[in-house]
């Protein structure tokens, strides 16, 4: 009897483990979005990350509350790291199950299901060239004039709206700013905080200043519609995010990243 009662133990110990070790989701961003989530090199990467480990390239504010909130509900996750247009091509041809960290709009709500839970917030502004004036009161000031903007990217209803504004697509930040820089544009629409870093890098901080902030968003984590996961997994990152939220997990989380998210209140320089 007691070697049937442990030989029922074993077995049940094995297909938990087995069910446990199932649980896998795969999830795909960008490799250039600093703090939110970046790679030290290069613009791919494909790692799988079980509970307990994290990837030994990526990092980010973002990645660390898409990774630790499915972790919490026993999820190893399958990060793809590629440059944004080819993860939205993964997504949608279902080689992938969600993408991160990207923002609602109409266009996305056609197509895409968002979780509940945001994972970061974005706050857009024009950056120029410190030598240029601009008479700041909205959007309507830019009217006529070409302003860069990262293709893909929302900057949300108000950008959307302003029809008046010449708007001309570039494939990466730093293209944008070299564009402003040999006065190719007037302006360059970008992620305050994501753009700085670039800036910073580039040892380019005291070429720009920026107009204030004309709109913000919360980037949340989507799946695309015709996934039939994908109900189910967007459900566990919320049940996840809201666990690390109570646990603590969020808070040495939001800790570690503090000297590099961005607050709306401060700048490089703000113009008026």
């Amino acid at each position: 009897m007691a070697l049937l009662l442990r030989a029922f133990i074993l077995i049940c110990l094995f297909f938990g483990y087995a069910c446990h070790a199932a649980k896998t989701v795969s999830v795909i961003t960008l490799p250039d979005y600093p703090p939110f989530g970046f790679l030290d090199q290069g613009d791919t990467h494909v790692a799988r990350v079980a509970p307990g480990e994290d990837s030994p390239n990526f990092q980010g504010f973002a990645w660390d509350v898409v990774r630790e909130s499915f972790h919490e509900m026993g999820y190893t996750v399958e990060l793809w790291v590629v440059p944004w247009a080819r993860a939205l091509t993964y997504l949608e041809s279902g080689r992938v199950d969600l993408i991160f960290p990207v923002s609602i709009s109409e266009e996305r709500l056609k197509i895409y299901k968002y979780s509940k839970e945001y994972v970061n917030t974005v706050y857009y502004r024009v950056y120029v060239l410190k030598e240029q004036s601009f008479d700041w009161n909205s959007l309507d000031t830019l009217n006529g004039k070409t302003i860069a903007q990262m293709r893909g990217f929302n900057y949300g209803a108000q950008w959307e709206a302003a029809t008046g504004i010449k708007k001309y697509d570039v494939g990466k930040i730093i293209q944008g700013f070299e564009m402003l820089k040999s006065n190719r544009v007037h302006g360059f629409a970008g992620y305050e905080g994501i753009w700085d870093i670039v800036l910073q890098r580039h040892n380019l901080e005291a070429e720009f200043t920026k107009l204030p902030m004309f709109d913000s968003n919360k980037e949340f984590i989507a799946a695309y519609y015709a996934n039939p996961m994908a109900k189910k997994l967007l459900k566990q990152f919320d049940l996840g995010r809201q666990r690390i939220s109570k646990n603590g997990t969020l808070k040495h989380i939001k800790q570690k990243w503090s000297g590099v998210l961005t607050d709306p209140s401060e700048s490089i320089e703000d113009s008026n």
